[in-house]
């Protein structure tokens, strides 16, 4: 089983120079195969140790999607694969060949290409009109400046030239690919010279007789401005990057030191770098590594480029997945995460504008519909607000009119009875008992309402304990529910009673003085005991936190 996730292919044989990605993303990659119904994969010989079988496509939901040599048929197994790059930049040296290509084709220029050996290693590229650009991508062969049928060199990323030879020459060209900017790497020309290194797409570009000028300035060339440029603009910071100037002056100690300082700078701010700061902190990396540098740091440098690069690819293909996440999104549905999610990534210079306009708006969108909810949730707590008032004072009400009617059946009973009927002094201490209800009603209520707080259940006979109130061990079934009435006449409508406690840790007596209490105070209750056991155990989980 082929175990290699191997990213890179070329298109219909063995021997093709047409180079293919394959897309990470699933439905990238359905996509993919799609627009290229009917075309065969390879691990072409082109490719840096390429055996020439032929490549499946492998969709993945737990990795990313890739290539995979198909399994040898019988005895048959095919020369051994010897792919040692297997990630988008393992087929760099093809890509560059077919934009190179069609950036000369434009301008009617015609070329033939050579892959010399080892495969990737380089690029030679003879023009019709007999000059030879050589392009030099691997950094462990060195550069054989003396050939004199090379008429331009550029070199890769992390290819040296000594500082000397760099002075004599005045300048050399440097070729790499950037991130990926709205679908598509572009392939980039620097310019190096001893102070800085400028850099260009290469579709802005045009080969002249006298080598790469601007299009829009045709008569200048590289090897002239070497000759008459002075240091980079800071107005240019972005195109002009001056990673070190080292003068005559400086001792090798001390431009070793600070070739040191800067190279661990640049890996430090690599490893902070944002989705906003990311490209630049790569780019400098690529700079540096084209700079003298000792072993350690050449190390360093090259460790944090591929993280980087890796993390460049990762934070593109998260924010591919985020756009589509928000334009799928229902009216109403977006959170704030993944706003500000996207709005972090879509500060790569890589993202398309239009992905950060579809941003800017539905941020302003939220905010909108946010501060719609906050408007909305503050009406819904003045509205339970009043209804909480009104309910209050309905039921204080409620309890004057039966206070009211107790004291007048009390006077009309001793106006009408003045005999020794033995009813009568039982009247008589209606009034007093409603008295005495109101008093035990104020140590009760606070004990109930500390215990639930507490998330504690009390009987009957603890409260009494714990309140010092011995009274309430005395009171009788329907004195217990009066009581519990005048005490629970100032609970809002919307929460729970406080008895629940006392409910919750007593018997079958208590649930019935519980659901007697909350018949008088019209609150229903589920009939069986088991879902009110339940209800009072909710509730009680109300009252403890607050909610």
């Amino acid at each position: 089983m082929d175990r290699r996730l191997i990213q890179t292919a070329v298109v219909g044989s063995p021997y093709s120079d047409e180079p293919a990605i394959c897309p990470e993303d699933p439905d990238e990659l359905t996509a993919f195969l799609k627009e290229h119904a009917g075309a065969t994969w390879w691990c072409g010989v082109n490719l840096p140790g390429g055996c020439g079988r032929q490549l499946m496509t492998r969709l993945c939901h737990d990795k990313i999607c890739h290539f995979a040599h198909y399994r040898a048929v019988g005895d048959d197994r095919g020369t051994p694969c010897g792919r040692l790059a297997r990630g988008k930049d393992g087929a760099d040296h093809l890509f560059m060949k077919a934009d190179l290509a069609a950036w000369l084709k434009a301008q009617g220029i015609g070329v033939t290409f050579d892959f010399p050996e080892p495969r990737g290693s380089a690029i030679v590229s003879d023009l019709a009109d007999g000059r030879r650009l050589l392009v030099h991508l691997d950094r462990t062969q060195p550069v054989k400046w003396d050939d004199v049928e090379v008429t331009e060199f550029l070199l890769g990323t992390g290819v040296l030239i000594p500082p000397d030879r760099l002075t004599a020459r005045g300048y050399v060209h440097r070729i790499r690919y950037e991130g990926e900017r709205d679908g598509r790497r572009p392939l980039i020309i620097g310019t190096q010279r001893p102070d800085r290194t400028d850099w260009s797409d290469l579709r802005t570009l045009i080969l002249t007789a006298q080598g790469f000028a601007p299009a829009d300035r045709p008569e200048t060339s590289p090897a002239e401005q070497a000759a008459t440029d002075g240091p980079a603009s800071p107005g240019h910071a972005g195109e002009r990057r001056a990673i070190v100037t080292v003068t005559r002056s400086d001792t090798a100690a001390a431009t070793a030191a600070r070739n040191h300082e800067v190279a661990q700078a640049a890996v430090r701010n690599l490893s902070w770098a944002g989705p906003e700061r990311l490209r630049d902190a790569l780019a400098t990396v690529e700079e540096l590594l084209t700079q003298d540098q000792s072993v350690e740091d050449r190390r360093n440098l090259g460790e944090a480029l591929t993280a980087g690069r890796r993390r460049l690819t990762l934070q593109t293909r998260r924010r591919t997945e985020v756009m589509v996440r928000l334009r799928r999104a229902e009216p109403g549905t977006l959170s704030r995460e993944l706003l500000e999610e996207a709005r972090q990534l879509t500060s790569d210079p890589g993202a398309s504008e239009e992905d950060r306009a579809l941003v800017a708006e539905l941020s302003d969108q939220y905010r909108v519909e946010a501060e719609q909810r906050l408007a909305d949730a503050r009406r819904q707590r003045i509205l339970a607000a009043q209804r909480e008032q009104e309910a209050l004072q309905q039921q204080r009400a409620e309890l004057r009119q039966r206070q009211d009617e107790a004291r007048a059946e009390l006077e009309a009973a001793q106006q009408g009875t003045r005999g020794a009927s033995p009813a009568v002094p039982r009247r008589r201490e209606a009034p007093k008992a409603a008295a005495e209800y109101a008093e035990l009603a104020k140590p009760l209520l606070g004990a109930l309402k500390k215990a639930a707080r507490e998330g504690e259940t009390r009987t009957w006979e603890s409260v009494a304990d714990r309140t010092g109130t011995k009274r309430l061990r005395q009171l009788g079934h329907p004195a217990r529910v009066e009581v519990l009435v005048i005490a629970e006449s100032g609970t809002p409508a919307h929460r729970p009673l406080w008895s629940v406690v006392l409910a919750a840790g007593g018997g079958q007596e208590a649930l019935a003085i519980h659901r007697a209490v909350c018949e008088r105070l019209q609150r229903p209750l589920p009939d069986a005991d088991e879902a009110l056991r339940t209800r009072l155990d909710e509730e009680r989980t109300i009252l403890q936190h607050g909610w």
